[in-house]
């Protein structure tokens, strides 16, 4: 084992800087807990550890050249943890996010280690997964039979004209959670709401090709739904 040199420092550091931005900026760009500081944080300080692995294993002549590096893929959990959130309608979300942060911990140790090819791929991967697969996820979620919704309804007899509707079209209820007199003023915080009302977040299975744009619209028409929202 050779010491490094300045110059394999310096293109190792700024080498993980760019890959960490590179996966941060479309976090970041989507208002995710972690952006393009975080990941590049972590990208350039996983490889900081693995060149410190490796220069204590040169210098003493001695030890175990990855075991800092094993620490940093376990030890990185904490950040993902932070960025996981469970919404009140028990959707989770930031799982895309702290698997970035993971992806960004391992690109700079890769780095750390002198394994460019791998790290410069797994980067462009990375950034391509998150990045481009995001049409995808939406064409597949609208053709989706499975749909959840925000409904507010401004009384006992409209959210049973709600039920109605779908029993009449086939559309299967699998979950609802009701609060009468309860909403989510952040969701309407600009529609004049009377007070006697009733928030649900509602689950339906559609048949066959029924489209969500189509459930939407009939919804919204029934007399009564003050408010109407998809959330899956």
């Amino acid at each position: 084992m050779t010491a490094l040199t300045n110059i394999e420092i310096v293109i190792r550091i700024v080498l993980s800087l760019v890959a960490g931005s590179l996966i941060g900026m479309e976090r970041g760009g989507k208002s995710q807990p972690a952006g393009i500081r975080t990941h590049s944080v972590v990208c350039v300080a996983a490889c900081l550890i693995m060149m410190t692995n490796e220069f204590v294993s040169y210098k003493f002549g001695t030890g175990d050249p990855t075991r800092l590096g094993a620490q940093v893929v376990s030890g990185v959990g904490f950040l993902g943890a932070g960025t996981i959130l469970i919404k009140e309608n028990k959707k989770i979300t930031g799982l895309t996010t702290a698997a970035g942060i993971w992806g960004a911990a391992g690109i700079g140790l890769a780095i750390g280690v002198g394994f460019y090819q791998g790290a410069i791929l797994t980067a462009i991967s990375i950034w391509g997964i998150i990045s481009m697969f995001q049409p995808l996820k939406i064409y597949l979620q609208k053709r989706s039979k499975i749909i959840e919704l925000y409904i507010v309804v401004n009384s006992t007899e409209a959210y049973n004209r709600v039920l109605v509707y779908c029993a009449e079209k086939h559309i299967r209820v699998t979950d609802s959670r009701t609060a009468f007199g309860e909403v989510n003023q952040s969701r309407i915080q600009y529609f004049d709401v009377p007070e006697k009302k009733i928030a649900s977040f509602i689950t339906l299975e559609l048949p066959g090709k029924f489209e969500h744009l189509r459930l939407m619209e009939e919804l919204s028409d029934i007399v009564g739904v003050i408010y109407l929202e998809e959330t899956s």
